[in-house]
């Protein structure tokens, strides 16, 4: 079945239980981790696998790295604007280096 819907009370402690057919059709067991993505008006629970978490992970940072026009640069020259942003950071947070 491909649509399912299940009503889940909320508990003191902000807790649901997931019913125990969705669990098993979706092969979830204890210790698996699951991701919550909250949408304008509601949410979405879906199974998270380590490489889901690591795709997310890489789609974030690609998106970083285009926002601030280092996309596509040689690591080197990144990490070096990395290395300068950081001492520009400390040096107008700490002020010069005696």
């Amino acid at each position: 079945m491909l649509y399912m819907t299940h009503t889940a009370t909320i508990s003191s402690k902000g807790q649901i239980t997931l019913p125990a057919e969705f669990r098993r059709q979706l092969k979830l067991k204890e210790g698996d981790k699951i991701t919550i993505v909250k949408r304008a008006n509601s949410i979405e629970i879906r199974p998270s696998t380590y490489n889901q978490e690591l795709e997310e992970l890489r789609k974030r940072a690609e998106a970083h790295m285009k926002k601030n026009g280092i996309w596509g640069m040689p690591w080197e020259e990144v990490h070096k604007r990395a290395d300068e942003a950081r001492t520009e950071y400390y040096r107008k947070k700490y002020g010069p280096r005696a």
